[in-house]
């Protein structure tokens, strides 16, 4: 069965069968054809790494199986004698056997360029098939250029763009040396971008095109290569392609470096040096730039001991003429390759030049020295150029205060780190620095003042974290909590007016839902002291640590009793995308705030959800709290809407208290006998005889003494239920005190006195109602006997 599968040459030969069909029968275009062929590759690009690399691009194509120009297909001896009689029945006159016998063979062999050769002719009179066979035919024989440029006219004449550039890179690749053909596909490469064609949809650039020219030319064209070796050089570095850059430069470096100018050659080291060639280097300084450097080759044991070559460069003797620019480049390279020997005296020589001139070269030597350590030496470079006014720079400024950090001198690096601080203000890097040596010196107080950020202006997210982390350690609370809600700002909203929380109350939208919002209304999205963070930085806190973050900073206002910023947090939170999985967590919080705030109106907002979702006794109680603590009284649709789905003996309670309030006496009775008559409680008795007394009261109601005695017949009730303790007989007291039965108020005024206190609570301590009974006593007895009002008032409230 094995023999059977179809092998790598079978499979092979379906795909090229399928790829000619498809082609032929209009299926695809050229273009698709050939970008088959090379397996979706660049071309262009791969030619021009072959060109510059040649023996290593080889290697890796022979690793990988890959061959980047089609093999020629040879016919059989059969074949090719039946090519010959397809050939001579076509110059016959007899094309139709013609045709056959060529159809015949690419049946057999379809990547044979022969029959496409002759089925091109024989179809002379149909431009369109006679430009597909001639296409096949190019595309499968050994490289014929002008073949190439002939379809590249044909297609310029059937204005396919696409195919006539494809046409071009071929004839380059078959014939590179032939200058014209690469002006021609640059002119076509013109005229398309002068049309605005969508250049994105070819292979090819206009920085390719100078590439190829720079790579293919032989050295005899040394003018024309260094001509457009700059160019490709110049819109490389542009794109910020340096490793293509320095890859055309050296390409015309190895054909013709005898003309290389200065200036060339500058550019040349620069491209080098990016690319960290400081060996390259040495060797163009040698042969370019006149530059006599003594070396050695020593040999030394390395870490894994191996043992391996060291050049250690010994002397070196610099021309009279050699510009500066260079001496600077060629410093840097002793520097990366460890020469300090022959640093320090080029350095002090260096020195000599003028820092207005030579700055930028100043701080690129010090940049070196500092990347390896030299602090020191870069230290040099760097004093002349913070005492120049025209580089009192904070960038200056941050280098010396590092440099003088490296070096042990902390005291000048503080000094230092102000300077940059008084040209930035808001450098983060800066203050970090500054207060990591503060701290270590012992000065606190002044180490976290040199963290805060002027919120006027970009503020830095890691630093203000940072910042929180700091004054958490050292336990300044207050201001940990100011810091980290300005942290927060970045995620969270500050609301403006009740529809903005009503939104971010319904949704689960970002930020960005408020901004539009605001600007459907007409507003700026943004208020006027918003805080603008560096858009360029990294630093965000994870879902989780924010999480973390947020319920510390909770629990810090709550302890501190800052509960405006507590109500700012939690509503602020509604709206972070990061913090959306613990939105039932967040609403919690937001009502506590605002219990805790006393804004009654929005915790009525959060508890009538919650009342409405986990009907329960915490939620009862809590929606009883926020609704007696609400000036209107507007609750009664919403309470009958809530009992209506949770049937529950508790709806007479709120419905009676809600008429209570409401000055509806009969209503709330109503309600209150409903209850007293299922339940049997102490507090039904009682609100029961506090209705009927307060309706006792009133001028609208008649048989105010049954109403009294009603009222009083339930109080006692309420007496016998609570077992005659403390509380009993202080409200039957302020009962009586408040029908003006002064006798009878102050008897048991005396026995709730004389009873224990109402309870004891491990969390909240003594409940005892002695001082509120002895203060109605003296409201009693003052008056009429002074002496017996301070008697109570000594004896009992006293604090």
């Amino acid at each position: 069965m094995d023999n059977l599968r179809p092998g790598p040459s079978n499979v092979k030969m379906d795909l090229e069968k399928e790829l000619t069909n498809k082609f032929l029968s209009g299926e695809m275009s050229f273009a698709e054809y050939s970008s088959e062929w090379y397996e979706h590759e660049d071309e262009e690009d791969v030619d021009l790494r072959k060109n510059d690399h040649e023996p290593r691009q080889s290697v890796q194509l022979a690793e990988k199986g890959l061959t980047r120009r089609r093999k020629y297909t040879r016919l059989s001896t059969a074949l090719l004698g039946l090519m010959g009689e397809a050939n001579l029945r076509f110059v016959r006159g007899d094309k139709d056997t013609a045709e056959k016998m060529c159809h015949e063979i690419i049946k057999q062999v379809p990547t044979a360029p022969e029959p496409y050769q002759t089925l091109a002719q024989i179809y002379e009179n149909d431009p369109e098939k006679s430009m597909q066979f001639s296409l096949l035919a190019a595309h499968l024989s050994p490289s014929d250029a002008n073949e190439w440029l002939r379809l590249a006219a044909l297609s310029k004449q059937r204005n396919d763009v696409k195919q006539e550039m494809i046409c071009y890179t071929q004839a380059i690749k078959a014939e590179p040396h032939n200058l014209d053909t690469h002006m021609k596909r640059l002119e076509l490469l013109t005229t398309l971008e002068e049309l605005r064609y969508p250049l994105h949809t070819l292979s090819i650039t206009r920085v390719k095109c100078y590439h190829k020219i720079a790579a293919s030319l032989p050295p005899t064209e040394g003018e024309t290569i260094m001509k457009y070796a700059k160019m490709a050089a110049t819109l490389y570095h542009e794109s910020g392609e340096l490793e293509h850059a320095l890859d055309v430069i050296a390409t015309a470096y190895k054909k013709c470096p005898a003309l290389f100018s200065m200036e060339d050659t500058n550019i040349f080291l620069e491209l080098l040096i990016s690319q960290k060639q400081y060996q390259t280097c040495i060797d163009v300084f040698v042969v370019n730039a006149g530059v006599e450097i003594e070396a050695e080759i020593q040999t030394v044991q390395n870490s894994d001991n191996l043992v391996e070559e060291q050049t250690n460069y010994v002397n070196c003797t610099l021309p009279d003429n050699l510009p500066i620019d260079l001496k600077t480049k060629l410093l840097i390279c002793f520097i990366y390759l460890g020469a300090i020997n022959l640093v320090e005296p080029l350095l002090q020589d260096f020195l000599t030049y003028d820092v207005e001139k030579a700055g930028d070269l100043y701080m690129d030597i010090e940049e070196a020295l500092s990347s390896v350590g030299q602090h020191k030496l870069a230290l040099q470079l760097l004093e002349p150029l913070v005492k120049n006014a025209s580089f009192d720079l904070g960038a200056v400024w941050l280098k010396h205060a590092e440099c003088l950090f490296n070096l042990g001198r902390e005291r000048e690096a503080i000094d230092s780190y102000y300077k940059v601080l008084k040209h930035a203000p808001q450098h983060a890097d800066a203050r970090r620095k500054m207060y990591r040596i503060l701290e270590a010196k012992g000065s606190i107080d002044e180490a976290l003042d040199i963290l805060q950020q002027d919120y006027k202006f970009v503020v830095s997210a890691s630093l203000l974290f940072e910042q929180c982390c700091a004054l958490k350690k050292y336990n300044k609370m207050l201001k940990y909590l100011e810091v980290g809600e300005a942290l927060l700002s970045k995620n969270f909203v500050r609301y403006r007016h009740m529809e903005e929380l009503k939104i971010a109350r319904k949704t689960k939208g970002g930020v960005d839902l408020i901004h539009e919002f605001r600007t459907m209304r007409g507003e700026n999205p943004y208020n006027e002291d918003d805080l603008h963070f560096d858009e360029d930085e990294t630093f965000k806190l994870s879902p989780k640590e924010e999480w973390s973050f947020f319920q510390e900073l909770l629990g810090v206002a709550c302890e501190r009793k800052q509960y405006c910023a507590m109500q700012r947090l939690t509503f602020g939170s509604l709206m972070s995308k990061s913090l959306a999985p613990n939105r039932l967590d967040i609403e919690f919080y937001c009502l506590q705030a605002c219990l805790l705030n006393n804004d009654h109106q929005n915790a009525f907002s959060f508890i009538r959800d919650f009342s409405m979702k986990y009907p329960s006794n915490k939620c009862w109680n809590i929606l009883d709290l926020v609704i007696n603590s609400i000036d209107e009284n507007t609750h009664v649709k919403f309470l009958s809407r809530l009992f209506q789905r949770e049937p529950n003996i508790v709806k007479n309670l709120f419905l009676g208290n809600n008429y209570l309030i409401s000055g509806r006496y009969i209503v709330a009775l109503k309600y209150f006998i409903e209850y007293h008559d299922q339940c049997r409680e102490p507090l039904s008795a009682f609100l029961i005889g506090i209705t009927l007394i307060i309706m006792a009261a009133q001028r609208t109601m008649d048989k105010h003494h049954n109403l009294i005695l009603q009222g009083m017949s339930y109080l006692i009730t309420y007496q016998h239920m609570r077992k005659f303790d403390q509380e009993a007989y202080y409200n039957i007291g302020r009962a009586y005190h408040m029908l003006s039965i002064n006798n009878l108020a102050i008897e048991y005024y005396e026995r709730a006195l004389k009873s224990p206190p109402v309870t004891k609570c491990e969390k909240h301590g003594v409940m005892d109602l002695t001082r509120e009974t002895a203060f109605n006593l003296y409201l009693l007895y003052k008056d009429h006997s002074p002496l017996i009002a301070k008697q109570y008032l000594f004896k009992y409230i006293v604090i």
